[in-house]
């Protein structure tokens, strides 16, 4: 079963957002009261750092799995009260892209696999010719990834946080 990504509005920026804040969060289930979770959800409630790309590591892994995933939208903007411009900025971008793939790639509707050893770790998603797959040599020591997503529009690769901001 396709996994589900959700934002939490724990700050009441969706309260008074203008259209193209909804646009940019379209990828994700917006949270209510009556939410149920069959499984416990990977709640992501904190900006990662700048410094330590391997906060966005977490994301990047987080969002591979077969779990729900839950944003708070202070982990999206921060603390930035310009939602708008906060969501514009590359992390923020980068992980509305991972949600935009994870809603839409034909991959997400087949088999969930993982691996880790000496080599790292290997996260794929495999539908017949569709295909996603992430690959960190080492999640503990450091940000180095690649992420390859193959399916009827063709193939793509990221491997940094800014290829993954990028208008896809």
């Amino acid at each position: 079963m396709r996994p589900v990504t959700y934002v939490y509005d724990d700050s009441g920026a969706l309260d008074d957002a203008a259209g193209f804040v909804r646009l940019q969060l379209r990828d994700l289930v917006v949270m209510t009261p009556a939410t149920n979770f069959e499984v416990d959800p990977i709640v992501l409630d904190a900006m990662p750092s700048t410094d330590h790309g391997d906060d966005f590591m977490d994301r990047i892994i987080a969002m591979m799995t077969d779990l729900p995933v839950v944003f708070t939208m202070s982990a999206l903007v921060g603390e930035r009260t310009d939602t708008e411009a906060a969501l514009n900025e590359a992390l923020s971008k980068a992980t509305l892209n991972l949600a935009g793939l994870r809603r839409f790639h034909g991959a997400f509707d087949g088999n969930y696999e993982w691996d880790s050893d000496d080599g790292g770790l290997l996260v794929q998603w495999i539908n017949g010719d569709e295909v996603v797959r992430l690959h960190v040599p080492d999640p503990r020591e450091g940000t180095d990834f690649v992420l390859v997503a193959r399916g009827p529009h063709g193939d793509f690769t990221w491997q940094s946080i800014a290829d993954l901001a990028a208008d896809i």
